[in-house]
């Protein structure tokens, strides 16, 4: 999935995809932008828990896709195939950008105490932001509303001590995820030796590699790609497995 040359012209409002919007030292192509958000879309549907943010993604593909429907709406020849195919791309990136945003809403609301509490402790750590502002924003009203609805329904009747709003931690032990390593340079994974409780294994994760592991083993290096993807570009591919007490590697053939 690319974006149409003929529709990425000066008046399609490049202005979104400079330096200054990404933190680049050189310019960025909506090619690119567009494969960094595909591998954004990608991991974040696979991942157990909120991964931190891409809307500076996000803001340039909205603003491309603006002007490009600007095009597409100057144009004459608006029944020829050429225009329906590039409509059609646009339906395809909007649909990325939107379920992007709705994954990430859903895992916000499923906990929106602990994501705000992960989302200030990164911040603390000077790690990448989990949250973006509007989600910041969104969390907090959405915890509000929800404080506000436990109090009248069943807290309010309660004794004073029993007042606090738990805030459940996340279970990720069980997880399992596929990685597929894409560069050169990746951090080790620990994995628990499930035949030694007492002993860890180290698996590599060399480049062109696939390995079914416990997301905990990996989870420092999925945060860390995000942070740090305009250096590496792609680091890990990560989709769900399902629960299984094992891991295996899977060397991917050369193209």
């Amino acid at each position: 999935m690319a974006i149409p040359v003929s529709l990425t012209s000066v008046q399609s409002t490049s202005e979104g995809f400079d330096s200054a919007s990404l933190d680049l030292e050189e310019e960025i192509t909506p090619d690119e932008v567009l494969r960094q958000m595909r591998l954004a879309w990608q991991n974040e549907l696979a991942a157990p828990c909120l991964l931190p943010h891409r809307f500076d993604l996000v803001e340039c593909l909205l603003d491309q896709i603006e002007g490009m429907e600007e095009n597409l709406a100057g144009r004459t020849d608006k029944a020829s195939i050429r225009i329906a195919a590039h409509r059609l791309e646009l339906h395809r990136l909007t649909y990325l950008t939107n379920d992007y945003l709705r994954r990430r809403l859903k895992k916000i609301e499923d906990n929106p105490r602990r994501v705000l509490r992960d989302h200030a402790q990164r911040l603390t750590e000077g790690k990448a932001a989990l949250l973006s502002d509007q989600e910041k924003k969104f969390a907090e009203k959405y915890a509000t509303l929800e404080a506000q609805l436990m109090g009248k329904a069943c807290l309010g009747h309660l004794q004073p001590s029993f007042h606090k709003i738990p805030v459940p931690a996340a279970d990720l032990e069980c997880e399992r995820v596929y990685a597929e390593v894409l560069e050169d340079n990746v951090e080790s994974a620990i994995v628990p030796d499930y035949q030694d409780k007492t002993a860890e294994v180290v698996v590599e994760l060399e480049k062109g590699t696939v390995h079914l592991l416990p997301f905990l083993s990996i989870q420092q290096q999925a945060y860390e790609y995000l942070r740090l993807f305009r250096i590496l570009e792609i680091v890990l591919r990560i989709s769900i497995v399902g629960l299984y007490p094992f891991w295996e590697v899977v060397q991917i053939p050369g193209d």
